[in-house]
């Protein structure tokens, strides 16, 4: 159960950010070059590195 909000919350917020990103990319000209496929690579991946942060300062805490 707590899996499965983990990651319904974790696909919310990529998806938002996917979002902002896309429209921020068709304002611009809408051209996929690479830095607009890295920053919709980024949105996905930006999450996984808060959570990971964060697991290993809990960690770090309980082992002191």
């Amino acid at each position: 159960m707590l899996q499965t909000v983990l990651f319904a919350t974790y696909t919310l917020v990529a998806l938002f950010f996917l979002d902002a990103t896309h429209r921020e990319g068709e304002a611009q000209g809408g051209a996929w070059d690479g830095m607009r496929v890295l920053g919709m690579l980024l949105c996905l991946i930006w999450p996984v590195l808060i959570v990971h942060v964060a697991v290993l300062a809990y960690r770090r805490r309980q082992a002191n």
